[in-house]
């Protein structure tokens, strides 16, 4: 029976280092790793969520003697700084857990990336787009800025997919090779397990200056937080019963594969007149409708489980001491190492049966493709 468990683990130590100013102080920091796991337990046929914690911090020390007239006027003796006492941030608050709706449009994502129906290329869309190409070329030295957004909608919906498809028909051989062992072992009643990676994001703070330290010796420095985030999903098939597929041949097998990924039968069409609809990709910026239209391919006749959604956020801070920005008889021994990990795992379940919507983040691509359908159309 499946039950939560919850894990910590701390491997960090303390340091202690003096400071001769006057007096002799001593100050303390702590360095090293910690941090927690909560998985799942006595579930070990289904899927289960998972939450890594990882804390790491390094912080470098004061070293150095100041002399005035022979004398000794301060030193440090591996002296921690007074910064070292923050914490890197956590990376969560810039990237938080996807959230219910979120996580429906993942698990389609995840089932369209993952089908083993889905086509290598889908030559019926292939074809109906070079109808456009001429369209798209139409009216070429009527200005120089029509010339350039026509130029990059030339590129963005005719030459870049021509070119994709070329791409892709270059490793068709290897492709296939791959998907009839999909389909043989699906044929013989294997479970194949898919992962898919669904995108990466960075993001950079600006740089600002700190005190880094002032006891002794005044030490400033330059920091800016680097949160990252790579998101993966993972789907287990398996052949349904009544699929013809269980009593097919190796040949006959072989020719289904071709129709497959060549997206040469109905649900190839499907998608295929999706694509060519007018201001369809417009649509898909604002809700799933192609990606639930290439999850619901089902040529071979699969079904699905156990569907996962993993990320990996991290928030790492970067520190640089400028040599102005500290006085000269102190060195620096060690470097900054501040960082923050955290592994989640989520079950997810497309739950909405028909496409859902979203207001999409007008990225840099985006922004580009409406500033050149306006410029040509003005």
């Amino acid at each position: 029976m499946a039950e939560p468990r919850h894990r910590t683990f701390n491997t960090e130590t303390t340091h202690t280092g003096s400071l001769f100013w006057i007096t002799t102080r001593y100050r303390t920091q702590t360095v090293g790793d910690a941090g927690t796991c909560d998985d799942v337990v006595g579930n070990p046929t289904g899927a289960n969520s998972l939450s890594i914690y990882r804390r790491h911090r390094s912080t470098p020390v004061l070293d150095g003697t100041l002399y005035y007239n022979g004398k000794v006027v301060r030193r440090c003796t591996a002296y921690p700084m007074g910064y070292s006492v923050n914490y890197p941030p956590d990376p969560r608050t810039k990237y938080a857990l996807p959230g219910l709706a979120e996580c429906n449009q993942r698990a389609w994502e995840i089932l369209a990336k993952s089908n083993p129906s889905s086509p290598h290329v889908n030559i019926p869309g292939a074809i109906g787009e070079l109808k456009d190409l001429p369209s798209m070329i139409k009216g070429w030295g009527r200005g120089m800025l029509r010339d350039a957004a026509k130029g990059y909608l030339s590129w963005r919906w005719a030459a870049r997919p021509m070119i994709s498809d070329v791409m892709k028909m270059c490793k068709f051989v290897e492709v296939a090779n791959q998907r009839f062992k999909q389909l043989r072992n699906l044929r013989d009643k294997k479970t194949i397990r898919e992962r898919v990676g669904l995108g990466t994001d960075q993001m950079v703070t600006t740089p600002t200056r700190v005190t880094l330290n002032s006891d002794g010796a005044i030490i400033y420095g330059w920091r800016s937080d680097v949160f990252t985030r790579k998101t993966w999903g993972s789907a287990e098939w398996k052949l349904l019963q009544d699929s013809v597929v269980t009593i097919m041949e190796d040949r006959e097998l072989i020719k289904l594969l071709r129709r497959t990924m060549l997206g040469i039968n109905s649900y190839g069409a499907l998608e295929a007149a999706w694509e060519l609809c007018p201001w369809s990709w417009f649509v898909d910026w604002f809700s799933n409708c192609g990606t639930m239209l290439a999850a619901s391919n089902n040529s071979v006749g699969c079904t699905w489980g156990r569907l996962c959604l993993m990320q990996t956020t991290t928030s790492e801070v970067r520190i640089t001491v400028p040599d102005a920005d500290k006085p000269s008889w102190v060195t620096l021994t060690g470097d900054f190492d501040w960082r923050v990990v955290r592994k989640d795992r989520q079950v997810v379940y497309p739950a909405t049966p028909f496409p859902t919507a979203s207001l999409p983040i007008l990225d840099g691509g985006k922004l580009s493709i409406l500033a050149a359908l306006a410029a040509s159309r003005r």
